[in-house]
């Protein structure tokens, strides 16, 4: 099922590869991962980018979908509420000799739940502001951001995150729109399960059984908890908030679904280029979980 939706998106988008993945956020089991363009294993590829597994391998600047860590971090810290109003300036902020963007130019005053709803940058900018760099560091290094997950395949990237000592001036407001930082897709998917896993972040669970020739169990394998980044009632105020990103109001209404309640995010970012990012190539995303309010995938 998972094939077929990544060969729709292929058709629809021709993009330059296309991945996707599943996971039980309770468990942290990855239920399904795949992604294109793939290759016959009896026919292995001379190139290695074919053969590489992009979800674990390939680092990339997440965009809006990282807004998640900011916001949840400002919120379990009560540096803001969902009801905080913040000023998102018509989409240009002058901040230490930059001038910040939003893809939209009306937008002036949102409330956080706004800023996830139509995911402005200069609203998360300010939020990261308020939060402050040591405690920002703090809540992206807790999500597993900066280190591999466990995942038991080979090749896994680690991303790239760096300590409040190595930021520049501009960093505290660019990181919270997700960028400055790397992450694999494998790291974002897991970060956002933990929201919806009540703030428990979990260990990719790859297999969750051995079995003999005769169907005996040989291995048994428990999900594990690594820790609880975000308490129950922030993640509670997180999924309200994500709820609204597939409302028509939102920026994925495309993503909601007939018969349940989805709770999501999406991101867009530009692809670095020799010299600066590219004008014209973008990663784009999206991570979402349904039920909203009991998520059995994500």
């Amino acid at each position: 099922l998972l094939e077929d939706a990544l060969a729709e998106g292929m058709e629809k988008s021709s993009p330059a590869n296309i991945t996707g993945m599943v996971i039980s956020p309770r468990t942290g089991e990855s239920v399904a991962m795949a992604s294109l363009p793939d290759f016959d294993p009896n026919r292995v590829p001379q190139d290695p980018k074919l053969r590489r597994n992009g979800i674990i391998s390939d680092w990339m600047e997440p965009g809006s979908t990282f807004k998640v860590v900011v916001v949840s971090g400002a919120l379990n810290d009560r540096a803001v509420t969902l009801n905080d109003v913040f000023n998102c300036e018509h989409g240009k902020f002058l901040f230490a000799g930059r001038t910040l963007h939003d893809h939209a130019t009306t937008y002036g005053n949102l409330s956080v739940e706004q800023i996830i709803t139509k995911s402005s940058n200069i609203g998360a900018a300010k939020i990261g502001i308020r939060l402050g760099e040591r405690r920002l560091y703090e809540y992206i290094c807790d999500y597993g951001f900066g280190l591999p997950t466990g995942i038991p395949l080979p090749q896994e990237s680690r991303g790239l995150v760096y300590p409040p000592e190595k930021w520049s001036k501009v960093s505290i407001a660019q990181i919270p729109m997700g960028h400055g930082v790397a992450v694999t897709r494998l790291q974002m998917a897991m970060a956002m399960s933990a929201l919806a896993n009540n703030g428990w972040l979990m260990r990719p669970l790859l297999v969750k059984q051995l079995q003999d020739r005769a169907g005996n169990i040989a291995v048994q394998y428990a999900p594990q908890r690594v820790r609880q980044v975000v308490s129950d009632a922030t993640a509670r105020q997180m999924v309200q908030a994500l709820k609204t990103v597939v409302s028509p109001e939102g920026t994925a209404p495309k993503a909601a679904l007939t018969n349940y309640i989805v709770a999501g995010k999406t991101g867009t970012a530009q692809k670095p280029v020799p010299g600066g990012d590219s004008a014209t190539k973008f990663v784009a995303s999206f991570i979402g979980f349904f039920p909203a309010d009991n998520p059995e995938l994500c």
